[in-house]
């Protein structure tokens, strides 16, 4: 039998979503005083400030606050008392902005396959290693379904190189120093048998280049031609090509990439990297990117 509310019950139901509604607009209000420039030349904003800005209760901005510190969407600091936006905040603000990405590139990425015949990624950067957020195989290759959330040392992939070519001499020097030189994790042990087919514990990391100076000196290579080459890094016997995505901002936020089997390439580079450069400043294009070149 449905249930039928009273009037007056129907009225209390509306009022408390009218309330929550409300309350989470709000709660948005103090999410964008903390997006302003202000919070963060000064490294924050303070309770009475934000009241200020807000034009609300001290007391009622103080709960608001604490809320938001409590499921992570402001962070408080301790010595100073003033609330910044917080890290989850940003992570879900990457990751629709990344899932997006993901979303717009599918087409960009198909052209590429067909053209390629090979599996075609887009790829993001994340400290020293590169993401892949999206893939689109190739029909040769539905068994290699894996490759979405692949995570790989950015130095020694393409798509890292083609990233990081994006940034200043200097800014490459701080990413070597921080990533291109960190020393494997420490096998944890273990009271487990020894295998019958025992990992070979004589891993090393593999290094991006020789040296810094030989690195800087691929990352000018890579401004200058447009995209970056991985011949056999990353994937023995794969030859890697990555070219950079730039946003409306001009700012480089992804690279598409392909891989294609050195017996097909040979030394013949340019043609692949022409291939991801094309596909790449087609979906920049898209992004709203202002690039002017071959569509």
């Amino acid at each position: 039998m449905p249930i039928v509310l009273s009037k007056y019950q129907l009225d209390a139901k509306f009022l408390v979503m009218t309330t929550h509604t409300s309350g989470l607009i709000r709660d948005s209000e103090v999410l964008e005083v903390l997006s302003q420039a202000e919070a963060f030349t000064n490294g924050g904003l303070g309770v009475n400030r934000v009241s200020e800005l807000t034009g609300r209760d001290k007391g009622q901005i103080s709960r608001v606050l604490k809320t938001l510190a409590e499921i992570g969407l402001v962070d408080r600091d301790d010595r100073t008392l003033k609330y910044t936006l917080g890290s989850k905040l940003y992570l879900m603000a990457m990751r629709t902005k990344e899932a997006r990405l993901g979303t717009l590139a599918e087409f960009r990425l198909r052209e590429l396959v067909a053209q390629t015949q090979e599996s075609a990624h887009l790829d993001v950067l994340r400290g020293g290693r590169i993401l892949t957020i999206k893939t689109i195989s190739a029909a040769k290759e539905l068994t290699r379904e894996g490759w979405g959330g692949l995570v790989a040392p950015a130095g020694i992939t393409a798509s890292g190189r083609a990233m990081l070519a994006s940034l200043s001499d200097d800014e490459v020097k701080l990413w070597w120093y921080e990533h291109a030189q960190l020393s494997p994790l420490p096998a944890p042990k273990s009271t487990l048998p020894r295998s019958r087919e025992p990992i070979d514990p004589e891993f090393s990391l593999q290094r991006p280049a020789k040296n810094l100076q030989s690195f800087l000196a691929m990352m000018k290579q890579v401004r200058n031609q447009g995209y970056a080459i991985s011949d056999g890094e990353f994937q023995t016997g794969i030859v890697d090509a990555a070219a950079p995505v730039r946003d409306i901002s001009n700012k480089v936020v992804a690279t598409i990439s392909t891989g294609v089997p050195k017996e097909r390439v040979r030394d013949q580079f340019d043609s692949i990297g022409q291939l991801v450069t094309a596909a790449a400043l087609r979906f920049s294009t898209d992004l709203g990117a202002p690039i002017i070149g071959p569509t």
